[in-house]
């Protein structure tokens, strides 16, 4: 199965466009078991408590003596079947994919893909100088964009002048 997908960032002003090719099969089980794990019920586990097995994880018990319970340490069912089923699928369907990823200028993807592309505004409550950066990213992806197209339109020239030979 091939897919490509289109990943975009308004802060920093850049853009890339991922090519996937998985395994049919792989495909289909990670979409599937992913939508199993969207609906799996969300039953909390019982207050069993047991000690864990690695003292790096101690720091995490509430006493970070290494005892914990089953609902402090997991959650509910759903968490427990997206750590031991999805993530094992996720992972073997990663393991198998081939991954190709261009980066491109942002208003050049925003141009040439506008049906994929979907533009959102960080709304957030920013300084004065998170501004200024943001502004000086947007002037040097227009910079940028402003060569790459001058570098796109000559290598289609020149493709066009080889193809008419």
């Amino acid at each position: 199965m091939k897919t490509y997908y289109i990943g975009t960032n308004n802060y920093w002003h850049t853009a890339s466009i991922s090519f996937d090719e998985v395994p049919t099969i792989l495909y289909y089980l990670e979409n599937i078991i992913s939508w199993i794990c969207s609906i799996f019920p969300e039953i909390p586990l019982p207050k069993i408590k047991f000690k864990l097995k690695y003292n790096d994880d101690w720091c995490w018990s509430p006493n970070e003596d290494g005892w914990t319970t089953l609902r402090d340490w997991f959650g509910d069912t759903q968490a427990l079947f997206h750590i031991y089923v999805c993530t094992p699928v996720h992972n073997l369907a990663e393991k198998y994919t081939k991954t190709i990823m261009i980066n491109l200028p942002y208003n050049f993807v925003k141009e040439k893909f506008p049906i994929d592309f979907k533009e959102k505004e960080y709304t957030s409550e920013w300084g004065e100088d998170e501004n200024e950066f943001r502004e000086k990213t947007k002037k040097l992806a227009d910079w940028t964009d402003s060569l790459f197209r001058d570098v796109y339109r000559k290598l289609d020239f020149e493709y066009i002048k080889e193809s008419v030979k």
